[in-house]
């Protein structure tokens, strides 16, 4: 087991490939701006993006560096457009899950190997964590902040979504914490001794659903706590998700999990 700390706490089971990597950038391939314009249009469309933090050509860079240079140099371009008064919450908000979305795209679409797909998110992940502290203030998380935990089901491939989510819900003074690739009965030792008030399932696809539905089940049953549904599968499919998932809450904003859990 391997467990990632910054400023955000992570559980994870399986084996942690996010911090050994070695890639030459062979195999990459280049993504046109407008290729990346397309998921952000999407994205805005169905809310789940702010067309404010949204830049098409600084996506695209970030993107292709990801793939092709290390990762001290996308730090370094990170960082320089930082000083020229770039947003950081663009950044996080806007360009990474813009980026990590192409990524599954374009292993659905067989235009990257899993491989290749794997490395880049590790990189976005690990830029993420670099720059974590600019996005996030100490006072944040408060000791009183209500604890959310968001999960991702064994055997589910979409996780980076799941973090963003909760760096978000960390900066709006939620205390999150991530489970990922847990067992039910470990997930169960979580709930049980942690505290929580709310739980999140991440579902990527389809194939998910069922194995989601049982689990939720099982945690209403148990712990009598509220349940949201969010990741790939929610965001694309909304009427479709609302129809097959038994949850109390489609991808909650912020506000919408204050005013459930009634908090300020």
């Amino acid at each position: 087991m391997t467990i990632i700390s910054v400023n955000l706490k992570i559980y994870i089971m399986n084996n942690d490939i996010h911090s050994r990597f070695d890639y030459s950038g062979r195999g990459g391939l280049g993504i046109h701006p407008e290729s990346l314009a397309k998921i952000a249009l999407s994205e805005i469309a169905n809310e789940s993006l702010d067309q404010r933090f949204y830049n098409a050509n600084l996506t695209s860079s970030i993107f292709n560096s990801l793939l092709t240079d290390e990762l001290e140099y996308t730090i370094k371009l990170i960082r320089k457009e930082l000083d020229n008064e770039l947003a950081i919450p663009f950044f996080f908000e806007g360009a990474a899950p813009i980026i990590a979305e192409k990524l599954g795209d374009s292993w659905k679409e067989d235009t990257m190997t899993f491989s290749e797909v794997t490395i880049a998110v590790s990189k976005l992940r690990l830029l993420c964590q670099e720059l974590e502290s600019l996005y996030l203030k100490p006072e944040n998380t408060p000791k009183s902040a209500s604890k959310i935990l968001l999960f991702t089901l064994e055997g589910e491939n979409h996780t980076f979504g799941s973090y963003l989510a909760a760096l978000k819900l960390k900066k709006e003074n939620f205390d999150a914490h991530i489970a990922i690739g847990y067992s039910e009965s470990d997930l169960f030792k979580l709930l049980e001794f942690g505290d929580f008030q709310l739980v999140g399932v991440s579902i990527g696809s389809e194939t998910m659903v069922n194995q989601s539905n049982l689990i939720t089940d099982r945690i209403r049953k148990n712990f009598a706590l509220p349940i949201a549904a969010g990741g790939s599968f929610v965001t694309h499919h909304k009427a479709l998700s609302r129809t097959c998932l038994d949850v109390d809450l489609f991808q909650p904003s912020p506000k919408e999990i204050k005013n459930l859990l009634k908090v300020n």
